[in-house]
């Protein structure tokens, strides 16, 4: 009996082969296992300068806002201050292209924790209180969200 070379030689390449592909498999099902069910961890960029070190209104005179009383609690919430998206659970805050929950057009999805400026409101409609954010790197991502899913950055 003759054994070929190249049949051996081709048998244990093959042999290698499928050994390998088993061993990424099997390290494959066990990494996914590990990551099923993992929390998704948010970070938000802010650009250098946008957000103020220090308090300008000092130095301009700049009318105070009349709010309305039944407004009620704001949770300090103003003009021209930084707010994060709270409360949501992870499942993130329709951004609204107007106040209120009527026949309005949902234009993005926040995230949980993601930082907006305050730039209008506060504006009352459907038992809701709502603010106009705007992303301190995107202008375009601007829209009406509730203040009950809105809580004050630290440190302004």
């Amino acid at each position: 009996m003759v054994i070929n070379k190249r049949v051996v030689i081709g048998a244990i390449v093959f042999a290698v082969v499928v050994v390998v592909y088993g061993i990424l498999l099997l390290n494959g099902i066990a990494y996914q296992k590990t990551t099923i069910n993992q929390p998704t961890a948010y970070l938000t960029i802010l650009a250098p300068g946008s957000i103020p070190t220090q308090d300008l209104s000092l130095l301009v005179a700049t009318p105070t806002p009349t709010l309305n009383p039944s407004f009620g609690d704001l949770k300090g919430i103003h003009l021209n201050i930084y707010v994060q998206i709270s409360g949501t659970s992870g499942a993130g805050l329709k951004i609204r292209e107007e106040p209120g929950l009527k026949n309005n057009m949902k234009y993005f999805l926040a995230s949980e924790s993601e930082a907006f400026q305050v730039i209008d409101g506060p504006v009352s409609q459907d038992g809701l209180i709502w603010w106009k954010l705007v992303t301190p790197y995107d202008q375009k991502r601007q829209g009406w969200a509730a203040a009950d899913y809105l809580s004050l950055i630290e440190g302004q």
